[in-house]
């Protein structure tokens, strides 16, 4: 094999998919220093890897389903331009970064001419548009081991290094701002109450009495949620939920803060000394800024899913219903993992 000279990397999934492809990006970067190495992301994504340094450019592109009606058309036309742009750049190499058969990735490869594309073929082996397709096997791995298997034909293997996020100071400064206003020198702990599968979802009453219960412990806590309605088709979100534990808890202790953008969550959780949340595409972003994780799962695979290289206690209950988690259960691994306030470093 020759040593490659220019490789982009496809992945256009959610967040904590990329969050885990991450490891990929500094093992080569630190096997071939020289090399140029790309990402092609979408727009909701992006801040994931906004500053990465160990990519040379990021081509970022947005999906129509996340636009308005009104400029879809446009979006369509942004698509071309890139695939120009794309074809421009001559790679020599296209990684498609997901753990199964890459469809959606290989619509842009296929674009590519001249580049050798890397990924894996399907369960029934399918692999049309792959030059070299990496077999899938049975054997359980996490989320990055499987990814970082796309990287022995490029002569790197071994074991991946953690998963890495670089906040971006636009949303940091001011995130840092209101934190101190309201906290003064003590660290708060992140509280994120959102979570996609209806498993994954803890009950107000919980998250009420594990509030009240750290706060009269003296720790401060940042609660994070993903704005909105719950019966938004689009875009679900927890302002009732939020509204509720905020009154109910009415602490000077806390301070409630909805995520409305990726950058301000990641700001946000940057911002704290540990945080509490479900299995989630926040839960990864919180391993990559490496803060101490205590992680409800559902009805998921926490073997696979689990916070990578990252101090963490995963609590998953028999049922994979994380209603059914005990307060006391929840406080004991809080105690375990944060025992007891910090002031700023």
């Amino acid at each position: 094999m020759s040593e490659p000279r220019r490789i982009l990397f496809i992945r256009r999934d959610n967040i904590g998919d990329l969050v885990c492809t991450t490891p990929l990006f500094a093992a080569l970067r630190a096997r071939y220093p020289k090399a140029y190495i790309a990402l092609l992301a979408n727009t909701y994504c992006a801040p994931i890897v906004a500053g990465n340094p160990d990519l040379d450019h990021i081509y970022i592109y947005a999906k129509a389903k996340h636009l308005p009606p009104m400029q879809r058309p446009g979006a369509y036309w942004a698509r071309i331009q890139l695939v120009r742009e794309l074809r421009a750049a001559h790679f020599d190499y296209v990684v498609l970064a997901a753990a199964s058969y890459y469809a959606r990735g290989l619509e842009f490869a296929r674009w590519l001419p001249g580049a050798r594309v890397v990924g894996f073929a399907s369960d029934s082996g399918r692999h049309d548009g792959i030059d070299i397709a990496l077999g899938r096997d049975q054997k359980p791995r996490h989320e990055v081991e499987d990814l970082f298997r796309l990287l022995e034909p490029l002569g790197v293997t071994g074991c991946p290094p953690a998963t890495r996020i670089t906040p971006e100071p636009v949303y940091s400064t001011p995130v840092q701002s209101q934190v101190r206003a309201a906290f003064g020198p003590i660290a708060p702990l992140a509280v994120h109450i959102s979570a996609r599968h209806p498993t994954n979802r803890w009950h107000a009453e919980g998250y009420e009495a594990l509030i009240r219960t750290l706060t009269n412990q003296g720790h401060k806590i940042l609660l994070l949620w993903s704005p909105g309605e719950v019966n938004d088709p689009t875009h679900p979100g927890d302002d009732a939920l939020a509204q509720r534990i905020t009154q109910t808890v009415g602490s000077g202790s806390l301070l409630a803060l909805p995520t409305r953008d990726l950058g301000t969550l990641i700001a946000a959780l940057d911002a704290c000394r540990g945080a509490i949340m479900s299995d989630g595409g926040a839960m990864h972003v919180a391993a990559a800024l490496q803060k101490p994780l205590v992680c409800f799962f559902g009805n998921s695979d926490a073997a696979r899913w689990h916070p990578w290289q990252c101090r963490h206690i995963a609590l998953q209950p028999e049922t994979r219903n994380v209603r059914d988690l005990t307060v006391e259960r929840v406080l004991e691994a809080v105690r375990a993992l944060v025992p007891g306030c910090e002031v700023w470093v």
